[in-house]
Formats: C-alpha cells, structure tokens, sequence
C-alpha cells in the first residue's frame, strides 16, 4: 500500500470519530488537497474494499479498512513513544518524524 493510501485511511478513520459525515471536502481540507485529488482515490479505495463510497454522499472505511488505519495509527504511535522516550525527542519532532518513519519501514 502507497504512503498516499495509507494518509487516506488514517485521516478517514481520525474524521469518522468526530461522529460527523465525511464528504469529499472534508476530507481535502483534512489533507490539504484538491477535492478532485480526493475523487480519484477514493474510487481507488472503493476498488480494494477498503471504504463504502458513491459520489455526493458520506464515505465511510469498511471493517477491513478501518483495522487497516487502526493498525497503521498505532504504528505511528509505537514511533511517536519511541522516538520521545528512547531518542529524547520532544512531542512535535517525535510526530513529525514518526510521519516520515512510517513511509519508510
């Protein structure tokens, strides 16, 4: 799965427990994109099963994308502890470069 997906789905799941509908705008804003960026991946999206999507109305993970984005999210915080606890970065750098991290491994 592309770092691009993955930002997807985890940014889908944090958006999905504010408890409000997640549309196409809000999604883009969420990510900084272009709303026509945010159409084409989901169509991508929908094609793995990994989120319920029609155009003009909420998008919501599927079970087997919400447990991808759970286990994708608690990666970056194993790398967000470990970087504040074993490396002394403080909560800023540990997120900054846990983000970077996950692309990588």
């Amino acid at each position: 799965m592309t770092a691009n997906r993955e930002d997807y789905l985890k940014q889908l799941y944090r958006l999905e427990q504010t408890g409000a509908s997640v549309g196409n705008k809000q999604l883009a804003e969420a990510l900084g994109i272009a709303p026509a960026s945010v159409s084409e991946m989901l169509v991508k999206l929908r094609k793995e099963g990994l989120i319920q999507y029609e155009a003009y109305k909420a998008i919501s993970l599927t079970e087997g994308g919400r447990l991808k984005a759970v286990d994708l999210l608690r990666g970056h915080r194993l790398w967000e502890v470990f970087l504040r606890e074993h490396l002394g970065y403080s909560w800023s750098e540990a997120h900054e470069d846990a983000e970077l991290l996950e692309h990588i491994t």
